[in-house]
């Protein structure tokens, strides 16, 4: 048992929970939870979490054999995804480098096939891969494959 304690102690540490509460997660969210025989009145602080938004983006160079792409996850506005993406994108050696897709607190993915390509979000990372691999089968594709993924989840702030 004081094994256990030690291993609670340690994991509320690494998620800052606040004395008399133990981490609780899930896809793409964590938290602060009362302790297994604590009252909620026994926890000494505010235990809601507050979450802040944060972007992602992902630019594609659009010439005819374009060789750039480039992404920005976490970022705490639109712009700045774009912006970055972008950049990264012109540095990889894009010529016409545009935002495929932008998104915030989800992942993205960008699938690739024989004909064409397309992106993809979803509140997971394997949701969006799938959602693009059926947009590439559906569009009658047969050579799908995911070719970048990515995701930007939400920042606990409290």
């Amino acid at each position: 048992m004081a094994a256990l304690a030690a291993g609670l102690l340690f994991v509320s540490q690494t998620y800052a929970c606040p004395p008399g509460t133990v981490p609780q997660q899930g896809i793409g969210w964590q938290g602060c939870a009362p302790a297994p025989g604590t009252s909620s009145s026994s926890a000494t602080t505010d235990t809601s979490a507050a979450w802040a938004d944060r972007w992602g983006a992902i630019a594609i160079d659009m010439t005819p054999g374009g060789v750039g792409i480039g992404s920005s996850s976490g970022m705490n506005r639109k712009r700045n995804a774009e912006k970055l993406a972008l950049s990264a994108c012109k540095r990889k050696g894009g010529a016409r480098c545009e935002i495929e897709i932008t998104y915030y607190n989800q992942c993205a993915a960008i699938v690739l096939g024989s004909q064409a390509f397309n992106s993809s979000s979803a509140a997971s990372l394997e949701e969006a891969k799938r959602r693009g691999i059926d947009k590439c089968t559906q569009a009658g594709d047969k050579e799908c494959t995911v070719y970048f993924s990515e995701c930007s989840f939400p920042e606990r702030i409290r």
